[in-house]
């Protein structure tokens, strides 16, 4: 049973029981020789609560390319939002706790903190730029009159084209990505923290190919039908 283990037990079976545990406000590197069952005596946890937090750790919600594929741009940019949420608001901060708590941090307090900086300045640019853009093409497609004038004025000079060729070519995790490869883990703490700077790196990769893959294509086809539009329209007019 779980809760007999200790929990360091519990954590080197599944590293993503330590984020779990964190979630429930439990550092596994604090207490890793108690048992999990006294440490959730300790702060008033059921044992419920903390299986059913394991369990919505442990499950995969991640969507397959072939679903992805059949949403409409509206619900992808959407999905998108909210893959940028977990990660700025869950998984970053779950990895700077770690690397401050590191005993081995040396490297990474120096790399971490420039790309946490980049990465969420680079998502704020895309929300308000991309994101935005597209949901004026979508207001056009349903026929807002305004919609047409915004996207004139506001987006003048945007190129979708352009932040596609500039998306594809980025690669922001490379040196922490190079650093964490040449540590040889030496405890938990290392095994976990390498997990998860791997387990973020691997979303990253999996959310660059649904935007490079699945969401421009479709952006640049709504954009060329509604260019269309715009353009019979003033023939018309």
């Amino acid at each position: 049973m779980v809760f007999e283990k200790t929990v360091g037990e519990v954590v080197n079976e599944n590293y993503v029981y330590a984020r779990a545990l964190h979630y429930l406000g439990i550092d596994f590197f604090e207490n890793p020789e108690k048992q999990l069952k006294e440490v959730c005596k300790e702060r008033g946890l059921k044992r419920e609560q903390v299986i059913k937090t394991f369990y919505e750790f442990d499950s995969s919600n991640r969507l397959s390319f072939g679903q992805l594929k059949s949403y409409p741009i509206e619900l992808l940019t959407e999905y998108l939002k909210h893959a940028h949420h977990v990660f700025i608001k869950d998984k970053l901060p779950y990895i700077v706790h770690l690397v401050k708590k590191w005993e081995r941090r040396k490297g990474m307090e120096d790399l971490l903190p420039e790309f946490v900086e980049d990465f969420i300045k680079h998502i704020y640019e895309e929300e308000d730029s991309t994101f935005k853009y597209i949901e004026l093409l979508c207001e056009i497609k349903k026929g807002s009159a305004r919609a047409p004038f915004d996207l004139i004025t506001k987006f003048k000079n945007f190129s979708l084209v352009k932040e596609f060729e500039e998306h594809k070519d980025e690669d922001e995790f490379g040196a922490i990505r190079t650093l964490m490869s040449s540590i040889d883990p030496k405890n938990l703490h290392d095994r976990v923290l390498i997990h998860e700077v791997q387990a973020f790196d691997r979303e990253m990769i999996y959310h660059a190919e649904i935007e490079n893959n699945i969401f421009f294509p479709k952006a640049i086809e709504l954009e060329a039908s509604i260019n269309k539009k715009i353009k019979l329209l003033t023939t018309l007019n």
